[in-house]
């Protein structure tokens, strides 16, 4: 697909929201991937890509403004059994909440800091330098090795290391990443000091503590910081038009570096990992204590998938398109104000044969509404490569509402 985002004329800027991806070493931070920006719900995404490069990778919209890395990897797609380590505890078999410091002294060892390779100078990798590029947080999760963190923390990378507790740096591979949900399995071939359990997400209630272990900065590794649970469910707009749901809000402090680190409750089982925080909102208003992180119970199934599989299979309907609102359809001059207009449809995609064209403007799959409160991707996701659906869109060049019946197909792997 290219789902490729044309032009600008349609943002607005009037608030902020950082992936909490950390630089480090100084003039490296600068070569983090370029960051791009989408308004939804009068909030300005800023994201690191998270997934490839190029167009052409599904049909969840990635903008990169970096140069492709080399295609040289030693980050190969694994396959591997289940683990059985990554379980939810039974409400009946937990131990009593202990102190902070007892949590932490008991899960410290499991929390990693994770280092994003990218080769600077040369042609690929003839002469290139192999630097590090970012770093996030990442925790174990079994005693094979597998290693939980964010997919914006390992995108593009060419290699990924791996710092433990005690300082000892291990290379490590990528087995798997979905930047739809921004998680990402990477592995480690060395015995591991402790893995950190997944507890119940669904049972947090707001005001419970909360514990955040992550490397702040990229440089202050395994900083603990502590909060509540401020809210549950919420929803976080991607740059797509697309959005990140069952969402835990929290107001442990967290900085640039504590992507994919743990947020533990008191009894130190994991229920979320850190993504994502806002700054500050529109009229210059300064946003204190909104950071969010991905549900353990989101964290569970996308894992095992990841480490049986090596990638979630996604499905694709073979389109670039701009996501509308009241106020893009003024801009872009459509009077359709909700749904998706397309911008263009790759050849062999789905929407090309069935006979979708650039200027509809999809408003409709299988009957639902394409909304703000219901983004086309998140809509799509709800079925599976191979599923048959209905497209409903509207034909700005003939003034026709028409339904086309098509087959989805398999996303293409993205990094």
């Amino acid at each position: 697909m290219n789902e490729h985002r044309h032009g600008t004329s349609t943002l607005l800027v009037v608030a902020a929201l950082t992936l909490i991806l950390g630089s480090i070493f100084g003039a490296s931070a600068g070569a983090i991937a370029g960051r791009s920006v989408a308004r939804s719900n009068q909030t300005l995404i800023v994201q690191t890509p998270a997934g490839s490069p190029g167009a052409g990778a599904g049909d969840l919209l990635l903008s990169a403004t970096v140069p492709p890395p080399a295609p040289v990897s030693a980050t190969t797609i694994l396959r591997s059994t289940p683990i059985t380590a990554v379980a939810t505890v039974p409400a009946g078999d937990r131990e009593p909440v202990e102190s902070t410091a007892d949590i932490v002294a008991r899960t410290n060892m499991a929390v990693v800091t994770v280092i994003n390779r990218r080769y600077f100078g040369g042609f690929f990798n003839d002469g290139a330098d192999l630097r590090p590029v970012g770093a996030g947080t990442g925790f174990i999760i079994s005693d094979d090795g597998y290693i939980v963190t964010n997919a914006h923390v390992v995108a593009l990378s060419i290699a990924i290391d791996v710092i433990f507790a005690d300082g000892t740096m291990v290379e490590a591979t990528l087995i798997g990443s979905d930047a739809f949900t921004d998680l990402a399995v990477i592995r480690v071939d060395v015995p591991v000091p402790g893995i950190l359990p997944l507890g119940d997400s669904n049972a947090l209630r707001p005001g419970e503590r909360v514990i955040a272990i992550g490397s702040a900065l990229g440089n202050y590794t395994n900083t603990v910081t502590e909060g509540v649970v401020s809210g549950l469910g919420r929803r976080l707009a991607n740059v797509d038009g697309s959005a990140m749901d069952n969402l835990i809000q929290h107001d442990a402090p967290i900085n640039p570096g504590n992507s994919g680190g743990p947020l533990l409750n008191m009894r130190g089982e994991v229920i979320g990992v850190n993504t994502a925080v806002v700054r500050h909102a529109a009229s210059g208003l300064y946003a204190d204590g909104l950071g969010f992180a991905i549900s353990s119970q989101t964290v569970q199934s996308v894992a095992a998938i990841l480490i049986a599989d090596g990638k979630v299979s996604r499905p694709f309907l073979g389109v670039s398109y701009i996501p509308l609102t009241p106020l893009t359809a003024e801009m872009e001059g459509v009077p359709i104000e909700n749904g998706v207009l397309v911008t263009e449809t790759p050849a062999g995609g789905p929407a090309r044969q069935a006979g979708i064209q650039r200027g509809d403007v999809i408003t409709h799959i299988n009957g639902q509404a394409i909304d703000q409160a219901n983004p086309f991707v998140n809509l799509l996701y709800q079925f599976n490569p191979g599923d048959t659906v209905d497209v409903e869109l509207y034909r700005q060049s003939t003034g026709e509402s028409l339904t086309f019946k098509l087959t989805l197909g398999t996303r293409p792997d993205i990094r």
